[in-house]
């Protein structure tokens, strides 16, 4: 009886060679096709996939957007989805064949017959598979050998607790037609592919051919590696059919054979080595390592529990987990931020967990103490957000808070009351009095460090005021401090000033050169303007470059004018607010600080002044 193999290939829409629409549908015709049989292909399916998503997903999509109060955890396009996450592919392909080029070539007699087992196999593919939409299918016939593309979508139907009711899974849809995981070898995907092999048996049977099994070393070899073996071939069959070969070519084929047979032996030991299995419990790294495998073209194959590769690629897959950085969890900064804001808002640690549970966290206290932040799933413990937020560290911080405030109560009765440092003292004190009473923001002077009375940005300025006053501020010293900045104001205003100035006449002489050499509509007024200022037909679009040059030295100008002015203002007039007490009504300790208007624009912008007008009414 005679013998045809079969071959069942499948790949994945996110592998670099898994799948190609392209190249299925004849978009890009590659060099081994013969465009002079295009038309004797077969299209079982041509479908967009964006059609077939929404041709399948739709419904249930609109079901799900409907059920979602937050309008971030909607889905507009649940393709574009698919295809950004790393969990599931947005679709497969399958590539068919029965026989090879060399037994059963196109246009022989066993290539017709393998063109009508083909046929076969794809009309009764979507009955043995319900829950795989094939979306595009081709029976190429304009190659070698015939074969089959398939591309197909899987989905599911089975409940979900997050998900769409109808959504895209292999793994879901494999179960749902009943294929299961024996172990890591024979996991659903190894378990459908057998199954269709098996249907490819059975339909070379009913023709009468039995399945040829192939025991040569290129049934499982890449591209590449099968190619070595076919120039061995070759260099076998050109050494025994030349008989006038001189010694230095026979010399060197027999260099090249044996220089393959390393190659081949090297090959064959590592199709060889014995599979390691992968698992990670961070799945952003097992995506990791998977896509880089995927580009790096390494063997390996996907189980229930990870994924397997040979033995000798886990040097390599050890450096590629090491290339691995974990993206910060968003919600560990909501806590940080958050542990921040209430401690200093805090009297004691209790204290500190009522206003936690006010925001919406949950809280759990044992050998570790753990907060889940509102709309996080897990706890986090707070020691693991750094050595400043475990227990004893967040207690140690009310400590030093608390201290902190006894010490400025303890400035303020020392001093003279009304006199500057007595004023400035009472302003941080009143600072952190309306801050633990949530109006306002955090303001960290460091950044990196976590926020104390000693890191805030407004009560450090209070204290910079505070050393300037100690160290001899006097009235005449501001007043030499105001010339100074006076004069720096004056400069940039003089530069800001020059600068428009030349843009006018750069703006001047472009309006005459575009007359002149663009439009051609120019007087001789324009001409010996133009040219005592050598400005030519080929130099004149020039004039712009300088135009926007200008411009944006006006705005760095500007920018750094204001910003000056703004800091160097306020650091010149609030003292001059506190030594000049004519300016100050009595009463500063006995209210939130009421004080007249021309103190009040300076206290805005210390975050204080919406606090200040609301207790003076």
């Amino acid at each position: 009886m005679n013998t045809m193999s079969i071959s069942l290939t499948l790949g994945k829409a996110s592998s670099p060679h898994g799948a190609n629409l392209a190249h299925n549908n004849r978009e890009f015709v590659s060099s081994n096709v013969d465009t002079s049989r295009l038309h004797h292909n077969i299209v079982y399916a041509n479908q967009d996939i964006e059609s077939a998503y929404d041709e399948l997903f739709s419904e249930a999509l609109e079901v799900y957007n409907s059920k979602q109060k937050k309008p971030c955890r909607r889905i507009d396009n649940y393709y574009d989805h698919i295809e950004k996450s790393d969990r599931e592919e947005s679709f497969y392909e399958i590539v068919v064949q029965f026989g090879s080029s060399k037994s059963a070539p196109v246009g022989s007699e066993n290539g017709e017959l393998a063109k009508t087992m083909l046929d076969e196999y794809m009309k009764s593919f979507k009955s043995r598979n319900p829950n795989l939409h094939v979306f595009s299918s081709y029976l190429h016939l304009d190659e070698a050998s015939p074969h089959l593309h398939i591309d197909f979508v899987p989905f599911t139907t089975k409940p979900s607790k997050y998900g769409l009711e109808k959504r895209a899974s292999m793994k879901s849809a494999l179960d749902e037609m009943g294929f299961t995981a024996k172990n890591f070898k024979q996991n659903r995907l190894v378990a459908w592919q057998d199954s269709e092999r098996g249907v490819m048996e059975e339909i070379l049977n009913r023709h009468g051919l039995q399945r040829e099994v192939k025991n040569d070393k290129s049934g499982h070899l890449e591209v590449d590696e099968f190619k070595r073996e076919q120039e061995l071939e070759k260099l076998e069959q050109l050494f025994l059919a030349r008989t006038n070969v001189d010694e230095l070519e026979i010399n060197n084929l027999y260099s090249t054979v044996a220089t393959l047979e390393v190659e081949n032996e090297k090959l064959l030991s590592e199709k060889s080595s014995p599979w390691k299995s992968f698992f990670y419990s961070d799945s952003q790294k097992q995506n990791h390592v998977i896509a880089e495998l995927d580009r790096l073209r390494i063997d390996y194959r996907e189980c229930s529990n990870g994924f397997e590769a040979q033995e000798h690629h886990v040097e390599q897959i050890r450096k590629i987990e090491k290339s691995y950085k974990a993206k910060e969890n968003p919600h560990r900064d909501t806590l940080r931020d958050l542990l921040d804001k209430t401690i200093m808002q805090s009297k004691s640690f209790e204290d500190l967990l009522e206003r936690l549970q006010s925001e919406g966290c949950e809280v759990k206290r044992g050998k570790y103490f753990a907060v889940k932040v509102k709309y996080a799933t897990n706890f986090i413990r707070t020691h693991q957000l750094g050595a400043d937020y475990s227990e004893q560290a967040l207690k140690n911080r009310l400590t030093y808070k608390a201290r902190f405030e006894s010490d400025t109560a303890n400035k303020i009765a020392a001093a003279v009351p009304d006199s500057p440092t007595y004023m400035v003292h009472k302003t941080i004190q009143h600072y952190t009095v309306v801050f633990a009473a949530g109006v306002l923001p955090v303001r960290k002077k460091n950044k990196r460090k976590f926020f104390a009375w000693t890191n805030d940005e407004q009560l450090d300025k209070l204290a910079d005021l505070n050393r300037r006053i100690n160290s001899g501020l006097s009235l005449s010293s501001l007043r030499s401090d105001f010339a100074r900045l006076e004069k720096v104001v004056a400069d940039n205003e003089k530069q800001i000033a020059d600068l428009k100035s030349e843009i006018d006449f750069f703006r001047d002489l472009y309006r005459r050169g575009e007359r002149c050499f663009k439009y051609h509509n120019s007087d001789e007024r324009d001409l010996e303007f133009l040219a005592e200022n050598k400005i030519t037909a080929e130099n004149y679009e020039r004039i712009q470059i300088a135009i926007d040059g200008n411009i944006s030295e006006i705005i760095r100008v500007s920018n750094l004018h204001c910003r000056s002015c703004a800091v160097n203002f306020m650091i010149l007039l609030i003292p001059l607010i506190l030594l000049k007490k004519s300016w100050v009504r009595r009463g500063f300790s006995r209210s939130l600080m009421r004080i007249n208007l021309d103190c009040k624009p300076i206290l805005f912008r210390m975050g204080l002044g919406r606090r200040i007008q609301v207790r003076s009414r």
